[in-house]
């Protein structure tokens, strides 16, 4: 008995004789096209299809495809018995790798997890998307299903029972008489039936338990040298959470203005001159040090409301690249105990008003029918030629006469929260001109909703809903943004699309095509995963340009004067007026609503 044949045993696989047949070596090329084709038709995915780099594949024997949010990397080459069996291949690695970027919305934190908890977290979140893909499309049970040959008779080692208990989450009919194999399979089905399969926590939660449990049973587990047993399946890497990065510094410390992305300790010198840096303000003088410490968002009771995904435009290949942004909507976990405000906004909030009053625009309200006016109405001519030939007496209203009156258009204010806003006590003015601006609106008929935005890496990008469109104006709302602490990168783009759709759908549903933005910032976009100072400055225009073709005006209240013709470069130099304090707010609002 050769190598090859002992581990076939020991993993309970029927090896067929290597006389069968002669098995030939397909590349991947040869069913690239075939595999875009169906990403986009069954999945309504754009994702590149793309082959394992050589380096990639020599890190182990059997290389596993690999899942990101921007590609599909699969095994540059296959061996199999003919080329329908190379496609089975490639489409069961394809129709897994839509499974997770269609369901595995949540990316887990690896923290206090042990190698073969994360495997087992890996093989659960496998089950649940692909028993969620399979009631989509239940043939893909018979893609899946050939690839998992690991039986109950195979050797009772750490790798086999993962193949097995994968084996009997994905198969209903199989039988296994391990209590380990059993117990998850159990717990899989109750939670499953729970959650519905939605709740992706429930792959870390089980893979946890099942973790701790094979762990007292005393078997080895290699992290190294392990790889699914299903060779369609990925290697699970884009399922964790890097950890995050540092927020605002403590007052005390020397640190820029916002987090930088960690560099190389290795071979690293001098960065050279062309090398893009992330913005950065020195203090003025020693006591210019950032807002005093206090807990930071991260620590308020806050939820992931809805996960939401944006394209991105890279200004380099000149296309977008589509799903490339994650924006998670964030609440209040628990309502806030209402608190007075924490100053009295009366004054400036009676100028706000006025101010904003000015910007009402004329709206057609209602339609009646009269013996005359300048359009028809098509509904009351067709009643009335049926009156007419009922013999019925004249009645004719045909006309229309509109009834237009002021109305505000839909607003949405969107507040930089990053790291950069630290400084100068920026905090507080975009703090103070939230609960302004909230105080001045809630007395009007304009609809409008605060929002608040940073990232943390395009996968990450978290948006605060402190008031929505259907809510109202309360102390709890002012609770929750006076707790609110500046903090990571500003990726304005897929914040300016989140609330701009926000705010557009307001809009249609009030019977609008107009509505408008504002934003408060620095307007310095930056994040951590990006090294080029152009490319989200491009993204931010592109977004931009986007709003104004769906009819929403886009304005800027300018924090910092040393950035303000940045600004004006993005925005327009009519829409952008400087904001130093909170006394400056009503002339600038009449600076920016007047154009």
């Amino acid at each position: 008995m050769n190598a090859g044949t002992a581990v076939a045993a020991s993993l309970g696989i029927d090896e067929a004789p290597c006389a069968i047949a002669t098995r030939e070596v397909f590349p991947f090329t040869r069913f690239e096209r075939t595999l875009g084709l169906y990403l986009r038709a069954a999945w309504q995915m754009s994702t590149p299809v793309q082959a394992l780099a050589r380096s990639e594949q020599t890190v182990a024997a059997r290389p596993c495809p690999i899942v990101t949010g921007t590609a599909l990397m699969l095994p540059r080459e296959y061996e199999a018995d003919g080329p329908d069996d190379a496609r089975r291949f490639y489409l069961a690695c394809a129709a897994h790798a839509a499974a997770h970027l269609t369901y595995s919305t949540v990316r887990f934190d690896p923290a206090r997890l042990r190698p073969l908890q994360l495997t087992l977290v890996g093989v659960i979140e496998d089950a649940r998307v692909e028993r969620l893909a399979i009631a989509r499309y239940p043939g893909l049970r018979r893609w899946w299903l050939p690839f998992h040959r690991t039986g109950s008779e195979s050797s009772g080692t750490a790798a086999a029972l993962i193949a097995r208990l994968a084996r009997g989450l994905l198969d209903p009919g199989y039988v296994d008489r391990d209590g380990w194999v059993i117990k998850g399979r159990t717990l899989f089905e109750a939670a499953f039936s729970r959650t519905a399969g939605t709740d992706a926590g429930i792959s870390r939660h089980l893979g946890n338990l099942l973790g701790n449990d094979l762990g007292q049973m005393r078997i080895q587990f290699n992290a190294k040298t392990y790889t699914p047993a299903a060779i369609y399946r990925d290697d699970n890497s884009g399922l964790w959470d890097l950890p995050p990065t540092a927020v605002a510094p403590v007052s005390g410390d020397v640190a820029p203005e916002r987090n930088v992305a960690p560099q190389e300790s290795e071979g690293v010198g001098e960065i050279p001159p062309d090398q893009p840096t992330p913005p950065s303000r020195i203090a003025d003088k020693p006591g210019d040090t950032p807002a005093a410490a206090a807990p930071h968002d991260e620590e308020l009771p806050t939820r992931v409301v809805s996960l939401h995904r944006y394209p991105e435009w890279d200004y380099v290949i000149r296309r977008y690249r589509s799903d490339w942004c994650s924006v998670e909507s964030l609440s209040l976990d628990t309502a806030s105990p209402d608190c007075p405000a924490l100053h009295d906004y009366a004054a400036p909030a009676r100028r706000v008003r006025a101010v904003l009053n000015t910007t009402r625009q004329h709206a057609v309200t209602g339609r009646t029918r009269e013996f005359e006016g300048d359009l028809l109405d098509l509904d009351a001519c067709i009643a009335g030629r049926i009156d007419a030939l009922r013999g019925e007496r004249d009645r004719f209203k045909g006309f229309v006469a509109p009834r237009r009156e002021a109305r505000g258009l839909p607003l949405a204010i969107l507040l930089d929260l990053s790291a950069s806003n630290a400084f100068d006590g920026r905090i507080d003015t975009v703090l103070d001109v939230a609960r302004v601006l909230g105080q001045a609106l809630r007395t009007g008929d304009r609809p409008y909703a605060m929002y608040g935005f940073h990232s943390e890496g395009r996968q990450r990008v978290r948006f605060h809903v402190f008031k929505d469109f259907d809510e109202a104006w309360s102390a709890s709302t002012e609770a929750y943004i006076a707790r609110i602490r500046p903090g990571l990168s500003t990726r304005f783009g897929a914040a300016l699309r989140h609330a701009g759709a926000r705010v557009s759908h307001e809009a249609a549903r009030i019977g609008l095509s107009r509505a408008s933005l504002l934003t408060v910032s620095d307007c310095v976009p930056f994040d951590i995963d990006v090294f080029d100072r152009r490319y989200l400055r491009e993204d931010t225009r592109r977004a931009l340009n986007e709003l104004a073709m769906r009819g929403i005006e886009c304005g800027c209240l300018a924090l910092d004067p040393q950035t303000l013709e940045d600004a004006k470069a993005l925005f327009g130099r009519r829409r952008v007026a400087p904001l130093s304090d909170l006394r400056g707010l009503p002339s600038a609002l009449v600076a920016v609503a007047s154009r």
